[in-house]
Formats: C-alpha cells, sequence, structure tokens
C-alpha cells in the first residue's frame, strides 16, 4: 500500500520547515511505498540546494532513512565546476556579463534564472563586439552557424546565402572556403562558429577567440549516490541540443540521459528510447528511475519507458556532458537525485517541466 502519511511523515523528521521539508520534494519508493524526500536537492531557478549529511564514503552502506534527511547547502557542495575562460551570459536586468573562468554562469535569457551549460566554441567573426562588414575564410562542406544581436541584420554570401537577425541565426553548410558577412544596421555581437547551434557570444579582437567548455561534475557525494545500486534522477531545463549529447552523463562512454545522434529521442544507455523530441528541447522534466530489477523513464509526463537494463554506475558523473565531452548544451533548471527507485507513477508525475 502506498503511504503519504505516517510513513513519509517519519521520513521528514529533522527537516523541521526547510524548504524542501514538503510533499512536493518526495517520491514514491517502488520497493516498500514509503513517500521519502531526495538525498540531493539543486534548484538553479531559486538558487537553493540540498544535500544528505552522509558522507561520500559511507553512502553506499547507509540505510535510507539516513540518506534522505538533507540540509541547506551551497552550489559548490553539490557540484565541482570549471571552465577555462571567462563566458558570457544575461543577468537579470538583461545586460550581457562577463563570468569569470571557473564561474557558473546563471542565465536570465528566458527571463528567469537558469544554469548556462555549453561546450567549446570559437568565434571565426573579427571584433564581434564592433561588428563591420568581413570576409571569413570558412571549410568547405562544414557545418556553421551565423548569430548576432541587435536590430540589424547580415546578409550572407560566397559559401552561404541568408539573412541572419537576432531572432533568427542561420546555421548553413559552407558550400566553398570562403564566406562574406555583411553588416545591416546596428549590431552589437556577431557570431560564426561551428556547429548546428547559436552559443553565446565570444568577444574577438583582430583574431578569432574561443570559449572553454563549462564542466560541471558532481561533489563525490552526488556521484556516490548515483552510483548506489538504486537511484531516480529528475533533471529539468530548456533549449538542449547536441548530437548524443549526454543531459546526465557517467565516464567517458556511458550515459544516464542523453539525446541520440539525429537528436530526435531522448534516450537511456543504448536501449531505452523514453521520447520523440525535437531541438532545441522546448522546456521538459525527464526522469529516471532504476534498480537491478532494470529501469523506468518518463519525459514531460508521458507514458512510462522501461527495460530490464541496469545502467552502467561506475566513473564520474557530470550535468550537461560526460567525461568525454558529449555536450547537451543548453540552460538548466534543476537537478533532483532521490537514493532509490520510485514507482513508476511517481517517475511519470515528477517528469514535468519546472513551475
Amino acid at each position: 500500500m502506498v503511504s503519504l502519511g505516517l510513513n513519509s511523515g517519519l521520513c521528514l523528521a529533522g527537516t523541521g520547515s526547510a524548504w524542501f521539508a514538503g510533499a512536493a520534494f518526495t517520491a514514491i519508493d517502488a520497493n516498500d511505498g514509503v513517500a521519502r524526500l531526495p538525498a540531493f536537492i539543486a534548484d538553479f531557478r531559486r538558487d537553493r540546494h540540498a544535500m544528505t549529511t552522509v558522507a561520500a564514503a559511507r553512502i553506499a552502506a547507509a540505510t535510507l532513512d539516513a540518506l534522505v534527511s538533507p540540509q541547506s547547502v551551497a552550489f559548490s557542495d553539490l557540484f565541482l565546476f570549471t571552465r577555462g575562460s571567462a563566458a558570457e551570459y544575461i543577468d537579470a536586468a538583461g545586460v550581457a556579463q562577463q563570468a569569470a573562468a571557473d564561474v557558473p554562469r546563471f542565465d536570465y535569457r528566458n527571463g528567469y534564472r537558469q544554469l548556462l551549460l555549453e561546450g567549446h566554441a570559437t568565434n571565426l567573426f573579427l571584433n564581434a563586439f564592433t561588428p563591420e562588414t568581413q570576409t571569413v575564410a570558412v571549410t568547405n562542406a562544414a557545418q556553421y552557424t551565423v548569430s548576432c544581436r541587435g536590430t540589424g541584420s547580415l546578409n550572407l554570401s560566397g559559401a552561404a546565402a541568408g539573412t541572419v537577425t537576432q531572432a533568427a541565426p542561420v546555421t548553413f553548410t559552407a558550400t566553398s572556403k570562403s564566406l562574406t558577412l555583411t553588416v545591416n544596421g546596428a549590431l552589437s555581437r556577431v557570431q560564426l562558429e561551428t556547429g548546428a547551434a547559436a552559443s553565446s557570444f565570444v568577444q574577438t579582437a583582430a583574431s578569432a577567440a574561443a570559449r572553454s567548455a563549462d564542466s560541471c561534475r558532481l561533489s563525490p557525494v552526488g556521484e556516490a549516490l548515483i552510483q548506489r545500486g538504486a537511484a531516480t534522477l529528475l533533471l529539468k531545463g530548456q533549449g538542449i541540443s547536441g548530437s548524443l549529447g549526454r543531459l546526465a552523463g557517467i565516464g567517458t562512454g556511458d550515459e544516464i540521459m542523453r539525446l541520440n545522434t539525429a537528436q530526435t529521442n531522448v534516450i537511456a544507455g543504448s536501449s531505452l528510447s523514453i521520447a520523440s523530441v525535437a531541438v532545441p528541447l522546448p522546456a521538459f522534466g525527464l526522469c529516471l528511475g532504476w534498480s537491478a530489477a532494470g529501469r523506468s523513464g518518463s519525459y514531460n509526463g508521458e507514458a512510462i519507458a522501461t527495460d530490464a537494463t541496469v545502467p552502467a554506475a561506475a566513473g564520474q558523473v557530470f550535468l550537461g556532458r560526460n567525461q568525454a565531452g558529449l555536450f547537451a548544451a543548453g540552460r538548466y533548471d534543476s537537478l533532483t537525485v532521490w537514493p532509490f527507485r520510485a514507482s513508476n507513477a511517481a517517475i511519470q508525475a515528477k517528469a514535468l517541466a519546472y513551475s
């Protein structure tokens, strides 16, 4: 029998009136029907974080009741974040700012606070923050994306044809080795980069410049929770894209949640197709639970997908990528981990966009 009363209350003992000590954060354990709190909560939207008090070395052998008595902590307690360069983000006032190297970016481009995670990018457009018409060498048959900011536009000629505006970046496959970008009107940023999606702007001068990749690795406690025999992970975000991108990646080859090569499906591992999607992903919730009996997942509350495969659990665990650098770039709202496999009904109910 599912219990939401006494059993749930007992599991919340000691949390008092903490922001996470409510039914909204509990999930039903598939093993015994008890509603329990998570052991790891990263709420980027509201800048609040909580984590179990159990040390990483003790998590594998700890009881569930010990693990699900979290306390409020800082972002830096949940993640080991690095980036080798400065990077742009939009602040709460809508103004472009530069975050220093190794400082996470909490971006307000969508009107609310989200963690922005991206891979490496090089801007080939020179003097990109004072744009003037120029011709740039490109590689024939390679894929590029051009984006800009401002009220003006860019006309493309040579290796590609088209018009770029702030609202409409252009992705193309080069048909020659030379691209001319003609500036029309008032622009404050221009970016020409390889790949199928526009990323945050990289400032350049007389030569091309690069932005280093974000690396948001879970703390030893977070990794130990994922590496238990059973767990449930809930991820919420928006605007995510990347061929083979690992929304939650582990090690160099395995993954917990990812996009397929064509970016038409969200999958777990190589065998469990959770949902058909189009990228960049709209605001979404994605929940996956697993145990020795297999795994179950849901995307945006859709019907449960399940199989008998047990996910690989060894190695470093990352948000928005894996150790080898397969990126699911975009904006993340929250990450929550329960140290048990939730029921299918709970997984489906949790798999909703942030609200």
